[in-house]
């Protein structure tokens, strides 16, 4: 029988075995933020939460539920990230993927109000004895990330209690697969992670273009200032590509890399090999 790992579906005195065995919690992060029309709003979070749960039954710990909170910035009109480089003329105001053709707008917490929000949740688990509480963030934003990176440094308090910021991922299988928004990657995780919530059948049949402004879908390239010339999804990035086989194996790839990562850090702060 499975481990049980959930802090929400735990009775107390499993919580306190779980603590004792190894006082580590996770505290999966990511905003309700557009995904395209064919993913869920709540992709990032529950992709975090999905990989600690994995992690948590080989290394230990236990996870809190994914908690769909995060935040993001209005766009510039050029460079990284920049307006231009999706399709859009750079006169338009939009925060994070919240594109002019959205008919839902992503919940995104101011950057200040967010940290709070975090804080407070570290503080409550370092009152409940947790000696390592480890952020596990699945939303990429510089000011999202920033804000995490910094509520970890400042409630930091060792030797009681270590605060770590980890993402979720692991990159791409391969390197033309770039983990952009929405597209092949983030759609063939969640097939495993949440199936009945992806519908491919929202995007338009294979072979049409998608264009970055018209459904909030954006290669990583993009991002970083090298878009496609007519500002589309290139085939290797496109959703309509995805496979719960690759979702599985980025999943696996992704929970190798942070189990790696935790073994050193209970190694490392609580004196432990596992």
């Amino acid at each position: 029988m499975t481990r049980e790992v959930r802090f929400e579906l735990m009775r107390p005195p499993e919580i306190a075995a779980a603590r004792r065995a190894c006082p580590v919690a996770y505290l999966p992060v990511g905003p309700l933020e557009w995904h395209g029309p064919h993913l869920p709003m709540g992709t990032d979070a529950m992709a975090a939460h999905r990989v600690a749960i994995e992690v948590a039954r080989r290394v230990g710990g236990v996870v809190l539920p994914a908690y769909h909170l995060g935040s993001e910035t209005v766009r510039a009109a050029d460079g990284p990230q920049g307006l231009r480089p999706l399709g859009l003329e750079g006169h338009e105001r939009v925060v994070g993927m919240d594109f002019p053709g959205n008919p839902v707008r992503s919940l995104y917490i101011e950057e200040g109000a967010f940290a709070v929000i975090i804080r407070e949740l570290v503080r409550l688990l370092k009152q409940n004895e947790y000696r390592l509480v480890v952020i596990v963030n699945g939303h990429g934003a510089p000011n999202h990330v920033r804000a995490l990176r910094r509520v970890a440094a400042e409630e930091n308090e060792p030797p009681r209690a270590w605060v770590v910021f980890e993402r979720s991922g692991a990159g791409p299988l391969a390197p033309e697969h770039d983990p952009g928004h929405a597209g092949r990657g983030e759609t063939s995780v969640m097939m495993v992670a949440a199936p009945a919530s992806v519908d491919l059948s929202a995007l338009p049949p294979a072979g049409t273009p998608l264009r970055y402004r018209d459904y909030g879908i954006v290669n990583g390239a993009a991002f970083d200032g090298r878009p496609t010339p007519d500002f589309t999804v290139p085939a290797e990035a496109d959703p309509r590509a995805a496979s719960a086989a690759e979702g599985a194996a980025l999943l696996e790839r992704n929970v190798e890399r942070l189990a790696a990562q935790m073994r050193r850090h209970i190694a490392t702060y609580l004196g432990e090999h596992r």
